[in-house]
């Protein structure tokens, strides 16, 4: 005889069982240094250039900033699609890169094109920091005992974003509400003519007298000196003692013609907390691919060194969101899954094998497949989440070991063998069919390696764990299950299969045979059962992916554009009273307006309240989120004005990366002319609100600023000698208060600016009489050189690919998203009429879902047909290469009707159920229809299939219960984590059922009603029946 490699496992098992020990303790320790992320990044590379010119209209900032920019980020490689936005004082132009795009190489190309932009003077375009929409990790404001909002911003800015910005893993810290501190100089009008001093002498001689200089080098014998020439302005008295102009050989210094006063910048932005009406926030961004849980770690701990040490006692920095938390319960919810699992699955193990040994040595595998899993990640830079890993089904990682310890313990059971001889022969029987159904499964998976976007993200993870751990464990199943088997079992052991097996093959061989006679009754009833779950899943519903629970609410509200920040703070004020009184959130945030660093290009009409919830044993009885939202909404109702939308924390950002829209879904209209699109956007929202299941419902407004527009008139200022220049002066400094220069304050620096008292700038009146001198010494007013009018322009302009466009955003509640949006698809195409050249694009989570499905609609029939040509070839008939095939469409009934029984709908996460689904039950009519064909060599076709069907029950049962128990938590679990892992888990779980009635039952009628012209083997055939491997 040639050499057995079982034979040589078992001579060897010593050093099987050591290096399994070893491959434990590798597996653990690349656990370890594996990025776990509770959500995963699932937007886009993407990174924004972002450019800040204060006090521009949002006209001038596209004509002259995100115009520019996006010509030169035109040529930039690998990019998918690019979007801008435009408003008063902020562009943001975003590029959005192929998946699989490098984040360092995307972001160096990105400043080598953004580099040859042509900018106005002085106007400078930062990038957004290296982080993506899952990145907010930490949110912070400042508490300072008797502090005011300008020291508490300084510290914010200088001392606090700085030691943040250190820890390895932060991509950036921002800051948000507060006062920035600035110096003012404020001229008297009546006191510049006294003097005859202009505006522009005054704005010269303050940036003349705050400068240093230097002298190089000085030598005094064998010594050198810097020669330094100090003129900084230190502080307000400098400032005053400013020489501007001499009157009859008398200087006129600052203080004689202005007021100089310590003031702060205007605010773009306002924080709102629990009780507090105005706070400092910090919000800590994540790297892109940085372990969160590391990297917040280490934020705790530079925070704890800021409170204790860097900061006074008076201020200290108090976190209110930490992603830890959602971390830890997603954790515990993936915890408990996979204990319950793996619990549910040695128990099955036990039961159906009838020995405790032989159920530990299988279960064993599932730990060390794992492992394989996690050091082959490690290796691969293959991030973990923990939405996918708990979507794991130990049951189908543990099948290949179960069919060779099932075929151990029916040798055992016979009697007939020595303990070692036993082992050789079941491994030798099953291990073709073992490794052959087993890849049949890793094939299964194999789309999910080419699906990219957010499902891609969220579940390659899971393929690449699953892939990973099926692979090893074959290898396992061949070599550490028949050494540690010989190790654990005694040489004398006989066991007994179950009662209850013996029990169910009395009844099911008659069975068996009574449905064998009647072919056409079992294939009408298989048929009909297909036909009608087939049609009820029309009622189903589609979806992209299941909202993922944050154990919050982020309710957006948008005022009129033309409200100020005070009256928009007051709004925030009543609503966060109202919302600290309820008892279900524990606490309150709002964010009024936009950043310092214009991150988030919105103005001061949009609010954004961050709700966090109580534990769930402070809520109301009965009280449920989705019963939250409603009672909040009512009381939004009442407030007119106002349009709000909700959503989650993380949700929130991910929605606006994907589509540009801060919104779930959203209709975009592109054309060119933006008072058509108002018009026809309006005609849609109308249509869009007569369509039951759309929520939120609300149009991005881009027309209706207030702008008061100075024109200068060039012959009239000719004739007065007055240069542009001047008038520009007098509207971007007296009345825009731009600063003039800096004033440094050690490593800290302040605008100091020029601008008019309140009462000279209050009005439209006032700003027409403005004087401005002329070189004779008159003063005129500015109407007489301008023409100073109020006209309405744009609040923002959007644009995408290079063209404008204008979005109305929406919601879906109580329907599911894919029959809601194809109504208001179908209802706007019909009541909506475009001009030639206005199109529609339907983009957020329903764009998303239509691409998913449309990439799942090519690849799972292709992963099909893979199969069957793998089937083919191994059978080597068509025959029963069809019928294996046959078991996909019928192990779908089950998991469509626990879609149903579980009221979900068909989502993405679903799909992949199906795809799990499919392997497995290919897998088992593989094997049972092997051991069929080899039975029949030597009986009838009849009593071999009844025989052969006998034989597979009891693992054909085992691996069905083992997949659908494995993954039984999971699919009733409503715990937050568990969203996108349902839907999958419920689709295998009552697949499994129906896999199991087909394989059991409805396989072995076709097989014989196909092969029922097959010739009775001869009298004399003497053919193993118990042999079960591939021919």
């Amino acid at each position: 005889m040639g050499f057995n490699p079982i034979a040589g496992i078992l001579k060897r098992r010593l050093l099987i069982v050591f290096l399994a020990v070893a491959l434990l303790v590798a597996g653990v320790l690349s656990f370890r240094e594996l990025p776990l992320q509770a959500y995963p990044g699932v937007a886009p590379l993407s990174v924004q250039a972002i450019t800040q010119w204060p006090g521009r209209s949002t006209t001038e900032v596209e004509q002259q900033i995100t115009i520019p920019i996006e010509n030169a980020l035109a040529g930039v490689p690998d990019v998918q699609s690019f979007r801008s936005v435009s408003l008063f004082g902020l562009s943001v132009v975003t590029l959005k890169f192929k998946e699989g795009t490098d984040s360092f190489k995307a972001r160096q190309n990105f400043s080598q094109y953004l580099a040859s932009a042509n900018l106005p003077t002085g106007v400078q375009s930062s990038l957004s920091p290296d982080s993506d929409a899952t990145g907010e990790i930490m949110r912070f404001r400042l508490e300072g005992d008797g502090v005011d909002l300008t020291t508490l911003k300084s510290y914010q800015d200088y001392d606090i974003s700085k030691g943040l910005k250190h820890v390895q893993g932060v991509a950036d810290v921002s800051s948000f509400g507060g006062k920035v501190k600035e110096y003012h100089i404020v001229p008297s009008p009546a006191k510049l003519q006294s003097y005859g001093i202009t505006l522009s002498q005054l704005i010269t001689a303050i940036g003349n007298a705050n400068n240093n200089t230097g002298g190089n080098l000085l030598r005094d014998g064998e010594q050198q000196f810097v020669v330094r020439g100090v003129g900084l302005l230190q502080t307000v008295d400098d400032i005053r003692n400013v020489v501007v102009n001499t009157n009859n050989g008398v200087p006129v210094r600052v203080r004689d013609i202005a007021e100089v006063e310590v003031g702060n910048v205007q605010r773009l932005g306002q924080v709102q907390y629990n009780d507090q009406p105005d706070v400092v926030e910090g919000i800590v961004l994540l790297k892109r691919d940085a372990n969160a849980t590391e990297v917040l770690a280490k934020v705790r701990e530079k925070v704890a060194e800021l409170n204790n040490g860097v900061l006074p006692k008076s201020i200290q920095v108090k976190p209110f969101y930490d992603r830890q938390v959602l971390l830890d319960i997603t954790m515990g919810t993936v915890e408990h899954t996979l204990v319950v699992g793996i619990s549910l699955v040695l128990a099955v193990l036990f039961v159906f094998l009838g020995n405790f040994r032989a159920a530990a040595v299988v279960a064993a595998v599932i730990p060390l497949a794992l492992c394989v899993s996690f050091i082959s990640m490690e290796h691969f830079h293959v991030p973990a989440n923990l939405i996918s890993l708990g979507a794991i089904d130990f049951g189908v990682i543990v099948d290949a070991a179960v069919i060779v310890m099932e075929n151990i313990m029916r040798h055992l059971e016979e009697g007939a063998e020595k303990l070692e001889d036993a082992i050789i022969k079941a491994t030798n029987e099953v291990q073709r069919a073992m490794i052959f159904s087993t890849g049949i499964i890793i094939v299964a998976y194999s789309p999910l390696f080419f699906i990219g976007g957010v499902e891609g993200i969220i579940f390659k993870p899971m393929a690449f764990t699953m892939g990973f751990a099926l692979m090893a464990s074959i290898v396992l199943s061949l070599t550490f299950v028949p050494a540690t088997t010989s190790f654990v079992f005694g040489k004398t052991l006989h066991p007994h299969s179950p009662a209850f097996i013996a029990a169910i093959l009395r009844w099911y061989k008659p069975l068996l045979r009574k449905l064998i006679a009647r072919p056409m009754a079992v294939f009408a009833t298989a048929i009909t059962a297909l036909l009608l779950t087939l049609y009820s899943a029309t009622f189903l519903g589609t979806e992209f992916l299941p909202t993922l629970e944050e154990n919050n609410l982020w309710l957006r509200i948008t005022l009129p554009n033309t409200v100020d920040l005070d009256y928009s703070a007051s709004v925030a004020n009543d609503l966060r009273t109202y919302f600290t009184k309820q008892p279900e959130i524990k606490q309150v945030s709002v964010q009024i307006g936009r950043p310092d660093d214009g991150t988030d290009s919105t103005g001061v009409f949009n609010q954004e309240y961050g709700l966090y919830f109580a534990p769930p044993d402070q809520w109301e009885a009965g009280m449920t989120k989705g019963k939250l939202v409603e009672r909040l909404s009512k009381h939004l109702e009442k407030i007119p004005g106002i349009e709000y939308n909700f959503s989650q924390y993380i949700q929130d950002n991910v929605d606006e990366a994907l589509s540009g829209v801060k919104g779930e879904n959203s209709v975009k209209l592109f054309g060119n002319d933006l008072n058509m699109l108002e018009a026809k956007a309006n005609e849609i929202q109308a249509q869009l609100k007569k369509v039951t299941g759309l929520v939120d419902v609300g149009i991005f407004r881009e027309l209706g600023q207030p702008t008061l527009n100075v024109s200068i008139d060039r012959q009239a200022a000719a004739r007065f000698n007055i240069n542009v220049s001047d008038v520009q002066n007098l509207v971007q400094y007296a009345i825009g208060g731009a600063p003039v220069t800096q004033i440094l304050e050690g490593e800290k620096s302040f605008g100091l600016a020029v601008r008019l008292n309140q009462q000279a700038r209050a009005s439209y009146d006032a700003i027409r009489e403005l004087l401005i001198d002329t070189p004779d010494g008159q003063h005129i007013p500015l109407s007489m050189i301008a023409k100073v009018e109020m006209t309405d322009g744009p609040f923002f302009i959007y644009r995408e690919e290079g063209k404008r466009y204008i979005a109305i955003k929406f919601g879906v509640r109580g329907r599911d998203l894919g029959g809601a949006v194809d109504e208001a698809q179908h209802v706007v195409g019909s009541n909506v009429k475009l001009p030639e050249g206005y199109t529609v694009k339907w983009d957020g989570q329903f764009n998303e879902m239509k691409v998913a499905q449309g990439k799942l609609m090519v690849i799972v029939p292709l992963t099909i047909l893979v199969i069957f040509l793998l089937l083919y070839s191994t059978f080597g008939n068509f025959k029963d290469a069809l019928m294996v095939v046959l078991n996909v469409p019928f192990a779908a009934i089950g998991g469509l009707l626990a879609l149903h029984i579980a009221n979900e709908t068909l989502s993405i996460s679903a799909g992949i159920g199906f795809l799990s689904l499919f392997g497995i039950a290919i897998q088992d009519g593989v094997i049972l229809i092997s051991y069929v064909n080899r039975l029949s060599q030597s009986e009838n076709v009849r009593e071999a299939t009844v025989d052969g069907a006998a034989l597979r029950l009891r693992p054909v049962i085992m691996t069905a219960m083992l997949a659908g128990l494995g993954l039984l938590p999971a699919a009733l679990s409503h715990s937050i984590g568990s969203e996108a892992q349902r839907p999958l888990a419920l689709v295998i779980v009552g697949g499994m059922v129906t896999t199991t009635i087909l394989t059991l039952l409805v396989l072995p009628v076709v097989f014989t009603w196909a092969h029922r012209h097959r010739r009775p083997p001869p009298r004399d055939s003497d053919v193993n029946p118990t042999a079960a491997m591939l021919p």
